[in-house]
């Protein structure tokens, strides 16, 4: 019971590290923004607040959202699919503009030496 607890700990942290790895290394570009801007999040709500009062924000958070959900999810999941779409034609243009330049800017460098 104990081992099968212990191979079962070990198979996620292994995993956990893994991901870790890959942010860290930026071969997973989309985790890697997603993760930076989650952390920029928290620390701009941490350096607003106190703890007591993240925490009362987070309770009531926890306990509105989910009801808020079940009476308009239609409206919110059409708004999220809409944002969603918005925010990947966004990432596509700057996407095919910046990774264009650097192309680029890696192409001029190889010709040039």
């Amino acid at each position: 019971m104990v081992n099968q607890a212990a191979n079962l700990f070990r198979t996620h942290v292994n995993e956990l590290l893994a991901v870790s790895q890959n942010i860290a290394l930026g071969k997973d570009t989309k985790l890697f923004f997603k993760v930076a801007a989650y952390l920029l999040l928290i620390a701009i709500v941490g350096g607003m607040t106190d703890l007591l009062a993240l925490g009362y924000t987070s309770l009531l958070m926890i306990l509105t959202v989910p009801v808020l959900y079940e009476r308009y999810g239609d409206d919110v999941d059409r708004y999220v699919k809409m944002t969603s779409y918005e925010l990947q034609k966004l990432y596509n243009k700057i996407d095919v503009e910046v990774i264009g330049r650097v192309k680029k800017c890696i192409l001029e460098k190889q010709k040039l030496s």
